[in-house]
């Protein structure tokens, strides 16, 4: 990998936000990003065009603004502890005005934001996981852009040959994980590692193990297309587990890449947490169910089917 790329997110800066925006559709709304640097003057001016509905509809200009939303979310400034809630609302404001889930719109959207913004630049990537992962939460409109610029990077990352920016079913992430050998990657890889983990990791907490009633009840996505079934999170699981047993022997390794070795242990013991924990909620059910079971046909004898521990050793 180039010495340049960031392990972690970096951000973005006041440069590359009017560069941007000045070549989208909104250039001529936003010439009032040169004469400041200040990110809450910014975010105001801005406010003002969508409170006057001064952006018109459309997936040019409504993406040029989801994308303003974003990187002024990830603006570095001075003291950005004390604007964090403001650059937040920002952000939610922005997916919020005009929205519109129709499915080709949608599409349509998310094709302008990557044409904006340059995910085969790898710091570009990972700063719009971040983004993507904080907007989710937000509001519906947020929720189905980043799910589908999520899935997007997916794609970019591992070939999935998607074709279409729509929200897809979490069983996919079988076919990503099918394609990456942890050795592998590890060895040759390393970086598209560190952004394939973390974009799984935010897919995740933008679907199943996030909130997804809005979803349902505003957008009519069915119940199906936002869950992992138990089977996959346990496939899921054990390939995030060989990926650390792997990173072991690695780790001892002293080269240019072990901070990111580091990093990448660091996300994947994260997810790990993140799908043992839901896992876990699953077979203490499983287990009280079938205590009670037992319980109700106890006669005295050993079943000829008790459940083997070494089924679940991965678990543990």
């Amino acid at each position: 990998m180039p010495a340049h790329v960031s392990t972690r997110p970096q951000g973005f800066d006041i440069e590359q936000l009017r560069q941007i925006l000045g070549q989208s559709s909104l250039k001529d709304k936003t010439e009032f990003i040169h004469d400041t640097d200040n990110v809450l003057e910014f975010i105001e001016r801005l406010g003002q065009l969508m409170a006057h509905e001064e952006i018109e509809f459309g997936a040019e200009p409504l993406a040029a603004l989801h994308v303003a939303g974003m990187m002024v979310y990830m603006l570095h400034h001075e003291d950005l502890a004390s604007t964090q809630v403001q650059r937040t609302i920002f952000m939610q404001r922005c997916f919020d005005y005009m929205a519109c889930t129709e499915e080709t719109h949608v599409h349509d959207l998310c094709s302008e934001i990557l044409g904006l913004m340059d995910i085969n630049d790898a710091d570009t990537m990972l700063n719009l996981i971040v983004c993507c992962r904080s907007a989710s939460p937000l509001n519906t409109m947020a929720q189905i852009v980043s799910s589908c610029l999520l899935w997007a990077m997916l794609d970019k990352l591992t070939d999935l040959g998607f074709v279409t920016h729509r929200l897809r079913a979490y069983t996919e992430i079988m076919m990503a994980i099918a394609m990456v050998n942890p050795l592998d990657y590890l060895q040759n890889y390393l970086h598209s590692l560190n952004l394939i983990l973390r974009v799984i990791g935010a897919l995740l907490m933008a679907g199943p193990y996030g909130s997804t009633d809005k979803l349902r009840s505003e957008a009519g996505v069915p119940l199906e297309m936002l869950v992992l079934p138990n089977d996959d999170a346990a496939v899921l699981f054990r390939w995030l587990n060989a990926i650390c047993d792997e990173l072991r022997d690695e780790l001892q390794v002293r080269d240019a890449h072990v901070q990111e070795r580091m990093v990448v242990l660091e996300i994947a013991c994260e997810l790990m947490q993140l799908v043992h924990a839901n896992l876990a909620e699953f077979y203490q059910q499983l287990y009280a169910l079938n205590g009670l079971q037992d319980d109700e046909n106890d006669d005295g004898f050993i079943s000829d089917h008790q459940q083997n521990d070494e089924d679940f050793e991965w678990l543990l």
